[in-house]
């Protein structure tokens, strides 16, 4: 596991996520749920559309103190994974872990990665805590290879008014975060939905994404790269979604 020389300059960054919020992310219940349900939700859609991860370079945006990053190497076996988070304990704890991956400090808003330099994305649940998340959505775009795969899970209006009653505030939505907000963006930055599930009974929704397929419909896209090439009768369009 490696780190890049001056990734420690960024300072610590408590606004990123609350007290609260970074208990939640690290408690025993969000990893319950990130292994019985997120990642074998992501699973069936990447073998739905049968795509492998195992010669791909991944990309873990976000991967707190690295439970994510595990489950990716576990689960997926990638040929390279990277993780980030912006809260330079996180990325201690998760360098601690001992996963075979290069875990840095970094920034999702101004990431100092190579454009086109991964074929996987995953972004669990992350851009909804950054007040720029338009931004995060487009170096993520940025730093994706053409064909590029992009697993995303973010919550909908309900969770976050849900969230504000409880915090008293929604950085979220006063930045006009929402699932619709989402979709236009990702469409602006050249990331087709593939398809679409949702997740914890609606309150938040999960996306299978492949970035330059606009150019073409979503039933004749076939991914290339690091994947073994799917029947493209197997992509199914945006819209056919099942349930979780």
């Amino acid at each position: 596991m490696g780190n890049k020389p001056g990734d420690e300059s960024y300072p610590e960054r408590p606004d990123a996520i609350g007290k609260k919020e970074m208990r939640l992310m690290n408690s025993s219940a969000r990893k319950w749920l990130l292994r019985y349900w997120d990642f074998p939700l992501f699973a069936a859609l990447l073998r739905k559309h049968g795509i492998s991860l195992t010669t791909a370079s991944v990309l873990d945006a976000g991967c707190g103190s690295g439970y994510s990053l595990t489950l990716i190497s576990d689960r997926f076996k990638p040929r390279e994974l990277t993780g980030f988070d912006i809260v330079p304990s996180q990325v201690e704890r998760a360098r601690s872990r001992g996963t075979p991956a290069t875990v840095l400090v970094a920034d999702i808003t101004a990431l100092d990665l190579q454009s086109a330099s991964f074929d996987a994305v995953f972004v669990l649940g992350v851009l909804h805590h950054c007040r720029e998340w338009r931004a995060g959505l487009a170096e993520i775009s940025r730093v994706m290879k053409d064909s590029g795969i992009l697993l995303l899970e973010e919550p909908g209006t309900r969770f976050l008014r849900f969230e504000r009653l409880l915090a008293r505030r929604s950085p979220s939505l006063e930045t006009g975060f929402s699932l619709r907000n989402l979709r236009a963006e990702m469409a602006r930055n050249g990331l087709s939905v593939v398809e679409s599930r949702a997740l914890y009974f609606g309150l938040f929704r999960s996306f299978l994404c492949v970035k330059g397929a606009g150019v073409r419909s979503t039933e004749q896209y076939v991914a290339r790269h690091m994947l073994r090439t799917p029947d493209p009768r197997q992509i199914t369009p945006e819209g056919q979604e099942a349930p979780a």
